[in-house]
Order: structure tokens, then sequence, then C-alpha cells
């Protein structure tokens, strides 16, 4: 993707747990399901760092959007 993803871009359930990750700024990988921390990751909204999840700065923008 050559853009940053906007809410259009993610399921209803989607933008829920980025938002969740969001608030929290680090959450451990169990608390999301897998299909949504995968597709987060590949739209490049969270990221693995210490064993949890984190924002990256693409992630908080849409998150707000």
């Amino acid at each position: 993707m050559d853009r940053i993803p906007n809410a259009g871009d993610l399921t209803h359930g989607e933008m829920a747990s980025l938002r969740l990750i969001v608030a929290h700024s680090f959450m451990s990988k169990s608390a999301l399901s897998t299909a949504h921390r995968i597709r987060l990751i590949e739209l490049g909204l969270i990221h693995g760092s210490m064993g949890g999840l984190i924002p990256t700065p693409a992630g908080r923008i849409c998150a707000r959007r």
C-alpha cells in the first residue's frame, strides 16, 4: 500500500483492535485475534516489539480518523 490506510480500509473489528492497541500503547499478542493481528501488521499499522504489539505512527493516525 502506497498510502496510510484509513478507516475505510479496515473492518469494524480490525478498527476496534487497532484503537485498543493505540489506547494502551502496548499489548500482548494474545490480546488480538490472529487474523486482526496479521492484517494490521501487513498494513503497517502495528508491529511486534518485545513480545507484544505496539502501534506505528501510521496506526495512530488511522485510529484517530
